[in-house]
């Protein structure tokens, strides 16, 4: 890393921020912060769905499977692909129940505040999980990039105890600051860079491989013809055999198990559509933002396949493959680049863990603080303690992943996880019988 790069992310640090308190002047209620006043287009939906849905371990977790075992490698995200159409229906939702979070839901289809207190603590621990595979995955690219160790003080430390705390102060800034709204404009911004991201290193991976003298000696084939040379044939195979870590049956069991559990993942009641300002702008929104992460996953496959023709013999990969993204990344990016690779990065991470650090605190606020310790009080009050609890998202976040540190492994709980409150959601919203006890025991 130069001056160059880290004037990049030095800038793009700022550029956030700046939004953030922009639109905490126009926060005045609850309904303003944590759903932005209901006020969102069709643009703005689709970039808040797609910024959601799309965290920085997302590219890094593609390049991992897809380094070890080929295209089927790209099952760890595309499972998505066979969810995504559903979203046309549950669209309009979350835009019709007009509740501020779905622990609200929870609390009047089943009519038990403790339910909903149950959802709402359920939905910052599955916020905390999930957002701490983002910070995991900053860490794991920046490490070649920057090194695993730093000096602070005289003394050295370990990269990721310094850069994701920092990270998380800069979230926390932006999001405590200007809420859903800061989070949305954001998105649209960070969008843009996580799309640059995807195919960033393509052009630049063929060219390498086309101009290596090993790879290619007489430098007459192109980048596409040396990969399919180098790779083996399972390489370009999308379901793996029963053996592989994706195999056909697995994938099944994942899109089936996330299928029923999405619509309960938390944030899902504001940029599942609960935000927009009409139901066509939720569903528009939802489906295309959620479709265009689908197209970015096979920029991130290409990718990682040309990082294991490169590569395939490097120790360090070979011993970590999560390390593939931010590897190749050193190795083929300029000055200036790198940094702009990092800023990306950061966006695919900032624009997930700002919505859910909003939605979570809402949550909190809505289903425990209110009815339980400080009911009937203003609307200040209330939006400091939103913002209070935002912050308490993050670092929970981040003690996860200094914890963990395991991306495929806090990957796989995300899938598991929200099926706890999956079955009374769906019993709720089709079977009239469905009662409180019955969900209490389910």
């Amino acid at each position: 890393m130069t001056l160059p790069d880290y004037l990049v992310l030095g800038g793009y640090f700022v550029m956030m921020i700046s939004i953030g308190v922009y639109c905490a002047r126009r926060i005045k209620k609850q309904e303003d912060y944590f759903l932005g006043g209901r006020s969102f287009g069709k643009l703005l939906q689709t970039f808040a769905a797609f910024g959601a849905g799309t965290g920085s371990s997302d590219p890094i977790n593609t390049g991992t499977t897809t380094f070890k075992a080929g295209m089927s490698g790209m099952w760890s995200v595309m499972f998505w692909l066979f969810v995504t159409p559903f979203y046309w229906i549950a669209g309009v939702w979350y835009r019709r129940m007009r509740h501020l979070t779905l622990g609200d839901w929870y609390v009047e289809r089943y009519e038990s505040r403790w339910l909903g207190a149950a959802y709402s603590i359920f939905g910052v621990f599955f916020f905390m999980i999930y957002g701490s595979m983002f910070f995991s995955a900053i860490a794991k690219t920046a490490d070649p990039m920057i090194g695993n160790t730093i000096t602070l003080f005289g003394s050295q430390v370990e990269l990721q105890y310094v850069l994701i705390p920092v990270i998380g102060v800069v979230v926390v800034l932006y999001g405590m600051a200007g809420g859903l709204a800061a989070a949305y404009y954001t998105d649209l911004i960070q969008g843009l860079c996580i799309i640059g991201l995807s195919v960033m290193l393509i052009p630049i991976g063929l060219g390498a491989l086309s101009e290596s003298p090993d790879l290619n000696p007489g430098g007459d084939k192109s980048g596409f013809e040396v990969m399919h040379d180098q790779l083996p044939d399972s390489y370009f195979e999308i379901i793996g055999s029963s053996t592989a870590e994706f195999s056909l049956y697995y994938v099944i069991a994942i899109v089936l198990a996330n299928l029923i559990g999405v619509v309960v993942q938390p944030h899902f009641i504001a940029t599942g559509g609960g935000s927009a300002k009409t139901e066509f702008n939720a569903r528009v929104g939802l489906v295309v933002g959620n479709f265009l992460k689908r197209f970015c996953t096979l920029g991130w496959v290409l990718t990682a396949l040309i990082a294991a023709t490169l590569y395939a013999d490097v120790p360090a990969l070979v011993e970590d493959p999560d390390l593939t993204w931010g590897y190749a990344s050193m190795q083929l990016l300029g000055p200036g680049f790198r940094g702009l690779m990092l800023a990306c990065l950061l966006a695919a991470l900032m624009s997930s863990v700002d919505a859910q650090m909003v939605v979570g605190a809402g949550l909190i606020l809505r289903n425990l603080y209110i009815p339980f310790l400080r009911p009937n009080r203003n609307e200040k009050e209330y939006l400091w303690v939103g913002r209070v609890v935002g912050v308490v998202i993050v670092f929970g976040s981040i003690v996860f992943s200094l914890t963990i540190f395991d991306m495929l492994g806090q990957l796989q709980l995300t899938f598991w996880f929200p099926l706890v409150f999956a079955a009374p959601f769906w019993i709720g919203m089709y079977w009239r019988r469905g009662s409180t006890g019955a969900a209490w025991i389910t």
